[in-house]
């Protein structure tokens, strides 16, 4: 049974493997806000060009995978009865999309040879202002279909991941885009607690059968949401990438004391990859070498045990942070000599695309640099 099991993991590692011959250079492409896209653009055909444009620019610098963000704060980029369209699209949170956005997408990616993964946020669902933006559209915000699954946090609203009835809900969301549309993969992002002081007491004292402490049962929770996304898309679409982009350090070793996936958030995406329920893992590696930049990814690699590892770099640095293009360069690299690293990621497009001059550095660079 367990040399069935191993099998069965190494044919998923090696079907992400065989579409990517040459590596993998990705770019998270957001909608949340509008930010790279549309950008406050609401008419369709200006829409539709920004998006060919930005995809046309990628291709060019040898990008082959883009994480297209279809669901930001319980807010989605397709026509969905679960959730709402997403006002950064339609410019109105009563309105529904005016053309089928996913399938476009996808469609001009396939054209130019690039992989199209949904970009998913499955527990966060926003802040009061975001909410009460959608109160006149057909389909109820999930804050406000399912208040009882709510719960507040730092100014913001999740869905209690402690409730099975969440956990279901969300991958019938998940299933109804999958059963839509040929997205080569699903990307979870934030899939995990928001942090330790997160309330969730009522959910820990009623569906805790197994009496585990809280960081335990958190995990579970989330390893149990995991497995259920997975088993419903291969069983949906056979051969879809299930992936996901965890906080970028899984735990820390040596002198750094950085937040943690496992220890801060109760996030373990090294049993989603040790169970196949990932294949593909992103962890968001937003820093330098000043908090373990080499070292953590050794961990990735390490601990992953041949599942593909991509590491997320951070161009917006530049502009937040006074980053240089060749400081992101050099990480890229540092990353790429890295024995068991497939490729890198950037968040996000704006920042490999966009008109700040380091960024435009970074560009060019990127341009003249093939795939590996």
């Amino acid at each position: 049974m367990i040399s069935r099991l191993c099998f069965f993991v190494l044919l998923l590692v090696l079907s992400v493997s065989s579409c990517f011959g040459e590596g993998i250079r990705g770019v998270w492409f957001t909608t949340n806000w509008g930010l790279d896209w549309p950008q406050g653009v609401y008419d369709e055909a200006k829409q539709k060009e920004a998006i060919v444009k930005s995809l046309d620019r990628l291709k060019k610098a040898h990008f082959n995978l883009v994480f297209f963000q279809v669901q930001a704060n319980g807010d989605v980029a397709w026509d969905s009865k679960y959730q709402p369209a997403m006002s950064a699209i339609t410019g109105d949170g009563s309105r529904r999309l005016k053309y089928d956005v996913c399938r476009f997408v996808i469609d001009e990616c396939h054209k130019r040879g690039m992989k199209c993964h949904a970009w998913v946020v499955p527990f966060m669902v926003g802040a009061n202002k975001r909410i009460q933006a959608y109160d006149r559209n057909p389909v109820a915000h999930p804050a406000k279909k399912h208040k009882k699954w709510c719960v507040l946090f730092e100014k913001n609203y999740y869905l209690d991941p402690g409730l099975p009835e969440v956990r279901k809900y969300v991958v019938d969301v998940y299933k109804e885009l999958l059963t839509r549309y040929d997205f080569d993969g699903l990307h979870l992002d934030y899939t995990r607690y928001p942090g330790l002081a997160f309330p969730d007491a009522k959910s820990f004292q009623k569906h805790n059968p197994r009496k585990l402490k809280k960081d335990e049962w958190r995990r579970s929770n989330i390893n149990s949401f995991v497995a259920a996304v997975n088993k419903m898309a291969k069983s949906v679409r056979p051969g879809i990438v299930v992936g996901s982009a965890p906080i970028g350090t899984y735990r820390n070793t040596g002198k750094y004391k950085n937040a943690t996936a496992y220890e801060s958030y109760c996030q373990d995406p090294v049993a989603w990859v040790r169970s196949g329920d990932n294949e593909l893992i992103v962890p968001q590696m937003y820093w330098g070498e000043d908090k373990g930049f080499s070292s953590h990814i050794d961990t990735w690699v390490k601990e992953a045990k041949g599942a593909n590892v991509v590491v997320g770099l951070a161009p917006y640095r530049i502009a937040e942070s006074g980053w240089k293009a060749g400081d992101v360069v050099k990480l890229m690299n540092t990353a790429l000599k890295k024995r068991g690293v497939k490729g890198v990621c950037f968040f996000r497009a704006e920042h490999v695309l966009g008109n700040h001059r380091e960024v435009k550095k970074l560009y060019n660079t990127l341009v003249n640099t093939p795939l590996r």
